[in-house]
């Protein structure tokens, strides 16, 4: 058997927020945990100490929902005997920016921007909501973490990070050299878990698409959640 070393890249969607159980467009905004996501962030830490490889880096959004998720997993970790030794906030992993809508329901931004809400529910195409991050810079910042992470870390070290819904599938996007972003139903506090034999496809020549060089061990992973 040949002995490989992977980079393993853990990705987290954050726990339930009080902004999420109201139905918020929280975007760069953050409310606290509520209850559930308190016990979903519990069980989520509870889950990752049993996959068997320890992080040495957690990186989390700034924000308070994402914050609050990473703090209970390096608890966990804390607790069970494994402490990181370099855990950060990162502005890269924060949610994408929902401008005019931000903190907004869904029906208070009908109320306030009838017009704008009555486009956008009629066209499949992306259309600007003033002030909100576009989606080709949530994808320009999705790629600068992706590579951020693939030039400070090496094959064989194990990096996890908790951000939001939006830049997560801008992440998975990056990560799997897609040209496109797929829509992704995202659950709170979901497992993506890739393992990477290279830094780069480019690097390759005839193994760019040898699939033993690109692992995905989790996909939207929140079996953890199930009663």
């Amino acid at each position: 058997m040949i002995e490989v070393a992977y980079l393993k890249i853990l990705l987290v969607r954050h726990a339930q927020s009080f902004g999420n159980q109201r139905g918020e467009m929280e975007g760069q905004t953050s409310t606290a945990l509520c209850r559930q996501g308190q016990q979903q962030a519990q069980r989520l830490s509870h889950r990752l100490l049993t996959i068997g490889h320890q992080p040495s880096h957690l990186y989390s959004s700034p924000l308070l929902r994402a914050k609050q998720t990473a703090d209970a997993i390096a608890t966990a970790l804390s607790q069970a005997g494994h402490p990181i030794s370099y855990y950060c906030a990162d502005n890269a992993l924060q949610e994408m920016h929902q401008g005019i809508f931000q903190g907004l329901t869904w029906a208070q931004a009908q109320a306030q921007y009838p017009k704008l809400c009555a486009q956008l529910m009629t066209d499949l195409a992306w259309q600007p909501v003033p002030q909100a991050e576009t989606l080709s810079a949530a994808r320009a910042r999705a790629h600068a973490w992706v590579n951020h992470v693939l030039q400070v870390h090496s094959l064989g070290e194990v990096v996890w990070a908790v951000a939001h819904e939006g830049i997560l599938q801008q992440l998975v996007a990056v990560l799997m050299g897609c040209d496109r972003t797929w829509k992704i139903p995202i659950a709170h506090t979901a497992i993506f878990e890739f393992w990477l034999a290279a830094k780069s496809p480019r690097a390759l020549t005839h193994d760019r698409f040898n699939p033993e060089y690109w692992h995905i061990h989790r996909f939207n992973d929140c079996a953890h959640l199930l009663p």
